[in-house]
């Protein structure tokens, strides 16, 4: 009879021998598939890496152009009149604004009708011109003061009239009509039959001459608009109008000295982030990996090298506030920074932006050339991943191997068992007639 179960001819424990053995065997498995986790790790640390380098990056932007990097406040002394708004073509200045006229909507209104559902209109086809623009209500005398209203408001060539009713009492109804822009230019006029504006009799509501917005800069220029959003009175201001005013509200617009500070500490503390990061996986993860005093010297060769040909009283960062510490990460002294701010504005800007020499743009461009799909960064998570293919090949072959080894085991300790097994049975019957020839010998 077969024996079913390893062990039983023998009386060993053959499920532990061939478990041993195949641990034994399973020792470069193990090697491959530690080496996986190894590149696993290391792709993840430069992951965390380049995401390190990204956030400088983003930090440096906001320092590389001198347009972003000059920014104004504007302030106005009565926000309830208007605010304002700012952007890097401003100079600072101060400035009396006076808000006479706000900008308007042009509304007109019909006749009264009796009622919006059952009375015509009457007439024919009307024609609504906004400024330039126009379209045609073919019919429109056939319909009633509700169809009409939902014709306008409903017609796919409408060039910017809202059409509503009104109901001032019973039986006092109107069509109101409201240009969907502000100013003169948007202003509503009727046209057709005779009989097509006469049956509705428009009326203005507001006044045409006046839909424009009014106001007066230091109480000489008289400035005229369509929008209560005045965007080329005041070079690179904004007005947002709110309300007319009895006199002159002041408008200051300054340096925003507060701002340009908290983008150079975003700079400084992105790149501080990034020396701790690499700090972190130098002791770790990537432990002996060139790239990353690779990615050092390629930010500290910019620090290193000061602007040639600027305008600028400054050459270095530490005269703007910027500097190492004895642990290689940067600190930023205030005080330095908003004396620089007030004392040459321009030329910190330049020592930051120039469009070729300055810190933040070469800082960019290495930041760049890290990140870039051919760029120091990738090529190591490519040669990582080219590992990990093969590892993945490796372990597949090494699982094929043991399991065909484990297949050999089982084979070779089934056939053991068996030919100890019968053996066994053998020395049995041996045993047994020798017994019973002994026996008869006594006897």
């Amino acid at each position: 009879m077969a024996i079913s179960s390893a062990g039983i001819g023998t009386g060993l424990d053959v499920e532990g021998i061939i478990k041993g053995l195949l641990d034994f065997e399973r020792v470069p498995l193990s090697r491959i598939q530690a080496k996986k986790s190894d590149y696993n790790a290391q792709l993840s640390a430069f992951g965390q890496l380049k995401s390190a380098i990204s956030t400088f990056q983003t930090s440096i932007g906001k320092l590389d152009s001198i347009a972003d990097f000059k920014l104004f406040n504007a302030v106005s002394a009565s926000e309830t009149s208007y605010t304002a708004t700012a952007n890097s073509s401003a100079a600072t200045g101060t400035y009396d604004v006076q808000v006479d006229r706000l900008a308007e909507a042009h509304k007109i209104k019909s006749k009264v009708f009796a009622d919006t559902d059952t009375t015509l209109v009457g007439g024919t086809d009307l024609t609504l011109t906004i400024g330039a623009d126009s379209f045609t209500i073919a019919g429109a005398g056939s319909l009633t003061l509700d169809g009409l209203r939902s014709a306008i408001n409903d017609a796919a060539d409408n060039v910017g009239v809202t059409a509503s009713v009104v109901t001032e009492t019973t039986g006092s109804n109107y069509l109101v009509l409201t240009s969907d822009n502000t100013g003169t230019a948007k202003a509503i006029t009727l046209s057709g039959t005779a009989a097509d504006v006469a049956n509705l009799n428009p009326t203005d509501i507001n006044t045409v001459a006046n839909l424009d917005a009014q106001i007066v800069v230091d109480n000489t220029f008289t400035i005229t608009r369509s929008s209560n959003t005045i965007t080329d009175a005041i070079t690179g201001v904004t007005l947002n109008l709110k309300s007319t005013t009895t006199g002159a509200i002041n408008l200051k617009v300054e340096r925003d000295t507060t701002s340009v500070a908290e983008v150079v500490q975003e700079f400084v503390d992105s790149y501080n982030t990034l020396r701790d990061t690499i700090d972190t996986l130098r002791k770790g993860t990537l432990r002996g990996d060139n790239s990353l005093l690779n990615i050092e010297n390629t930010f500290r060769n910019v620090f290193n090298a000061p602007p040639t040909g600027l305008t600028t009283s400054f050459q270095y960062l530490v005269e703007v506030g910027v500097a190492f510490d004895k642990n290689g990460k940067l600190t930023l002294d205030s005080t330095d920074l908003e004396s620089a701010i007030n004392t040459d504005f321009d030329g910190l800007a330049e020592l930051f932006s120039d469009s070729s020499q300055g810190y933040a743009v070469r800082l960019k461009s290495a930041a760049d050339s890290l990140l870039n799909p051919d760029g120091l960064i990738d090529s190591r998570e490519d040669g990582l991943d080219s590992s990990i293919s093969l590892a993945d090949v490796r372990i597949d072959r090494e699982e094929s191997r043991l399991l065909q080894v484990e297949k050999r085991l089982r084979a070779q300790f089934t056939a053991l068992d068996q030919l100890v097994g019968s053996l066994s049975g053998t020395g049995n019957f041996l045993q047994s007639q020798l017994d019973q020839i002994a026996n008869f010998t006594k006897k």
